[in-house]
């Protein structure tokens, strides 16, 4: 039998004391249903986002005539299989029952002792201080700018050393934008802080069309030198690789991290600031992209990028202006065009943790009608406590309408024919109960005796 790590082990044990604390006395069967909504979506997570990602890989590849050895589909199964977590509620209840934390009622349901219920509060408690902390410190809109600000700082004066040290024009060109970005974050920071938050949208959309400007005359002006004259070349271009490598993933994690707090909080200013740091993404591209090419002699790809980059600035600020002018009338800002990065790869795995829920429930329960099937859904996945996710607000029923949705949700079952319908009842096919034995064989593994 494959055991689980002591740390990951304690930690679960948590979940099940802080569950038990919320809800009172469950039987296993509840316990291991409260399990299922928590470990299985973030499996659903992971698949979703490997899947994405190999399918880019394949398509990437495909283009050189390279073709996989296995079916796409066969390599996903096996990846979902060997990935799909192992952990055992009622191993876990029998360890906290031999601690005293957890006892049996006359129901046969497990309950907290009065050890079990100290334990269990001070676990609530040093996560409902974690939470809060993280997000005073992080995920507040006031924490972002001001977090967005020191990290540009640290970049201005690495890119503007680098610069230096290396002769690239185009480093020191980022590195004193970085400069100005600094400057503009710190006033971003202000305004948010002191209520004024359309002063630093303008602020951003303004650093956008300026950035816009510079990029665009730069790369002209490089295009002009290539064709005219002879130009320099960079004298320590791995450095600058190096550095602009740094600054692009710097530049992609606030772009998430702006992204997700300003879409969280309804602030269009961090979704400017996210948008913005997205062209320092492109910006940095173009830089290594002239550094690269400058080392066998061609000294315009970086100049042809940066025309790119040029388009691609004014088209954001130019879409930005609007919704800002939309503000200023007093109209509602949409946005829900803005998504956060990886967004999609959550909200499907949500769907994959319902549809699995659907053929859990045809087998272990005996459903089969849409009523019966739409009613434990939301039983489950609706006013149910599950610790971390309750708290960071990532409850996985919360706001949708499993009614509306029921149908599409359905759909994909019956295509994968892991259900079929008869009549008005869903039966569940040989390859939907290998599913859902697999999955819950993984959850809730048992140790021979």
């Amino acid at each position: 039998m494959k055991r689980v790590r002591k740390h990951q082990r304690s930690n679960f044990q948590k979940y099940i004391l802080m569950v038990l604390l919320k809800e009172g006395s469950l039987s296993l069967k509840e316990l291991e249903e409260r399990t299922f909504a928590f470990v299985y979506h973030f499996h659903g997570f992971g698949y979703s986002l490997h899947e994405e990602v190999e399918k880019k890989v394949y398509g990437f590849l495909s283009w050189f005539g390279c073709r996989p050895e296995e079916d796409y589909s066969a390599r996903m199964k096996k990846w979902r299989e060997k990935h799909e977590q192992q952990i055992d509620a009622g191993l876990e209840c029998k360890d906290l029952i031999e601690r005293g934390l957890v006892g049996l009622n006359e129901e046969n349901d497990y309950e907290l002792t009065e050890k079990g219920r100290e334990e269990a509060e001070k676990s609530s408690k040093e996560m409902e201080k974690a939470i809060i902390s993280i997000r005073d410190r992080w995920l507040s809109p006031v924490a972002t700018a001001r977090n967005t600000a020191i990290a540009d700082f640290f970049l201005a004066i690495m890119k503007l050393l680098a610069g230096f040290l290396s002769a690239s024009v185009g480093l020191i060109a980022d590195g004193a934008d970085a400069a100005i970005d600094t400057v503009s974050a710190s006033v971003v920071w202000a305004g948010i802080k002191f209520k004024k938050e359309f002063l630093g949208t303008l602020i951003i959309i303004s650093m956008m069309f300026i950035t816009a400007i510079s990029v665009g005359y730069e790369s002209a002006t490089k295009i002009v030198d290539a064709v005219t004259t002879t130009i320099s070349p960079i004298s320590l271009p791995y450095l600058v690789v190096a550095v602009e490598g740094i600054a692009l993933v710097a530049a992609a994690i606030l772009h998430f991290y702006q992204r997700y707090v300003g879409k969280s909080n309804g602030s269009l200013t961090l979704i400017s600031q996210s948008i913005d740091s997205k062209n320092h993404i492109y910006v940095a591209t173009a830089v290594i992209m002239g550094a690269i090419s400058s080392i066998f002699g061609i000294y315009f790809v970086d100049a042809l990028i940066g025309a790119f980059i040029t388009v691609r600035i004014l088209i954001d600020g130019v879409e930005l202006s609007k919704y800002a002018l939309s503000s200023i009338k007093g109209e509602a800002t949409d946005l829900s065009r803005y998504e956060i990065p990886l967004e999609k790869h959550w909200r499907l795995s949500k769907l994959e943790t319902f549809k699995i829920w659907i053929l859990y429930s045809i087998k272990e329960d005996n459903l089969s009608t849409k009523e019966e099937l739409i009613n434990s859904l939301e039983r489950t996945f609706k006013p149910n406590y599950i610790p971390i996710l309750g708290k960071c607000r990532f409850n996985l029923g919360e706001e949708f309408d499993f009614e509306k949705e029921f149908e599409n949700l359905i759909k994909s079952l019956l295509e994968e024919k892991f259900i079929i319908k008869e009549d008005e009842n869903y039966v569940l096919t040989e390859d939907g109960k290998d599913r859902i034995d697999r999955i819950f064989r993984s959850i809730r593994y048992h140790q021979s005796e």
